[in-house]
C-alpha cells in the first residue's frame, strides 16, 4: 500500500508530515498555512500566491550566519500560539532618533524602544552614551539587539547582538550599542546585561528557549539516545519570545494593531476568523479513523512583505506508519469560496 492520496479542499497550502515525537512514535501531522496580503486600510485579502511551507525556514539576507527570519514550520506540535513580527521599524518624521514600536494581536500587547545609532564614550572620567542619530528605518532583528561576543564569552540570549561585555571588561571607545531595547530595562551602564529585546523568533540554541531541549550528558548517550532526553519539554518547540506565546491558542479575529512597523499611519485590523480547519484520514486494518480540528498556533506578520501567514497544526499518533492513512482530506468551512484580493470576514 503507497502513501494516502490528499484532498485539500482549501485555498491554502497544505503538508500532511510524518514525524516522530519525544520518544520516536509516528505522528501525523497535517499542517495548513494560510497567506494573505496586509493593506494600509482594511481586512487582510486572500493572497494569489498561497507560500509553501517552510520546513527549512528563513534567514535574514539569506545568510547562513544571520538571524532567523522566518522559523522552520516542520515542529511536531506547539504548546501556545507564537506570535512574531518581522520586519523594519519605520520613523514617522525626519530627524526621529528613538521611538517605541508596538506589536498588538489579541491579549500580546509589546512595545519596542527604537533607536538611531549609539556608541560609548569616555566623558568628564566617566563612561557615557552618545545621542542617538537620525534614522528612516532600522531592521527589527537581534543583529541590532542586545548581544554579541566578547572574546570567548558570549551573550546566551542571543550571541548575534551588539553591546555585550563582560563586567569588569576593558572599556573600549566607540563601541555600538544596541537600537533595540527594552522600554523598561535599556542599557544604561559598561558590563550591564538588559534583555536582547525584539519581535521575531528566537534560535533553538539561544537561552531561555535552549534550556527547554533537555540534558544531553552521558547518562543520556548510555542509557537514552537517540531518543530526547526525558527532561525535554514541549515549550521548546514554541521560537516567539515569552511575552508573544498565547496558551490556548489564538482562534482568529482577535484585535491586531501595529505601530510605526509600516510607513505612515498604524496598521489596524483583526486576523480573519475563520472557522478551525477540520481534518480527516480514515484508516485501514480496522484502525479508527483520525479526524479533528488543527489549532492555529503560529502568527507572522511580515510589515517588509506586507503579509500575514497564519498556520494551524494538528498531531496524530500512528500505530505503525503513514501507509496506515487510505486518505486525508483537509477542510476549512467558509474558506472554499474565498477569492484573491477578497477581504476576509472577521466575525
Amino acid at each position: 500500500m503507497g502513501h494516502p492520496s490528499t484532498e485539500n479542499l482549501t485555498p491554502f497550502t497544505f503538508e500532511p508530515l510524518f514525524l516522530t515525537d519525544e520518544a520516536l512514535r509516528p505522528l501525523f501531522v497535517p499542517v495548513l498555512k494560510a497567506t494573505f496580503d496586509l493593506r494600509p486600510r482594511g481586512a487582510p485579502t486572500l493572497s494569489a500566491e498561497q507560500a509553501p511551507l517552510l520546513t527549512g525556514g528563513e534567514r535574514w539576507d539569506g545568510g547562513d550566519v544571520a538571524s532567523l527570519r522566518l522559523e522552520p514550520e516542520g515542529a511536531f506540535f506547539k504548546a501556545a500560539t507564537d506570535v512574531v513580527l518581522v520586519g523594519h521599524a519605520h520613523a514617522p518624521a525626519a530627524g526621529t532618533r528613538e521611538l517605541l514600536a508596538e506589536l498588538h494581536v489579541g491579549p500580546v500587547h509589546k512595545q519596542v524602544r527604537v533607536l538611531g545609532d549609539r556608541t560609548w564614550f569616555k566623558s568628564m572620567g566617566g563612561i557615557g552614551v552618545t545621542q542617538p542619530l537620525p534614522f528612516e528605518r532600522v531592521p527589527v532583528r537581534y543583529e541590532r539587539a542586545f548581544g554579541g561576543k566578547d572574546g570567548s564569552a558570549f551573550e546566551s540570549r542571543n550571541p548575534l547582538g551588539m553591546g555585550f561585555r563582560e563586567k569588569g571588561s576593558r572599556f573600549e571607545e566607540n563601541l555600538r550599542l544596541p537600537n533595540l531595547e527594552s522600554p523598561t530595562e535599556p542599557l544604561r551602564s559598561w558590563g550591564q546585561r538588559p534583555p536582547p529585546t525584539g519581535f521575531g523568533f528566537i534560535e533553538p540554541h539561544w537561552q531561555p528557549r535552549a534550556g527547554y531541549a533537555g540534558t544531553y550528558d552521558d547518562a543520556w548517550k548510555k542509557s537514552r539516545s537517540p531518543l530526547l532526553p526525558k527532561d525535554f519539554d514541549r515549550r521548546f518547540l514554541n521560537g516567539a519570545p515569552q511575552d508573544q506565546l498565547v496558551p490556548g491558542y489564538l482562534r482568529g479575529g482577535e484585535a491586531v494593531l501595529l505601530k510605526h512597523m509600516a510607513p505612515g499611519a498604524p496598521l489596524t485590523f483583526r486576523l480573519p476568523a475563520l472557522p478551525s480547519p477540520e481534518v480527516l484520514a480514515p484508516r485501514a486494518r480496522g484502525l479508527d479513523d483520525l479526524e479533528g480540528a488543527l489549532r492555529l498556533d503560529t502568527v507572522v506578520l511580515d510589515t517588509d512583505a506586507m503579509k500575514l501567514f497564519l498556520v494551524w497544526r494538528g498531531t496524530f499518533a500512528l500505530q505503525r506508519e503513514p501507509t496506515e492513512l487510505r486518505s486525508i482530506q483537509v477542510t476549512c468551512e467558509g474558506a472554499e469560496t474565498l477569492e484573491p484580493g477578497q477581504p476576509v470576514g472577521t466575525d
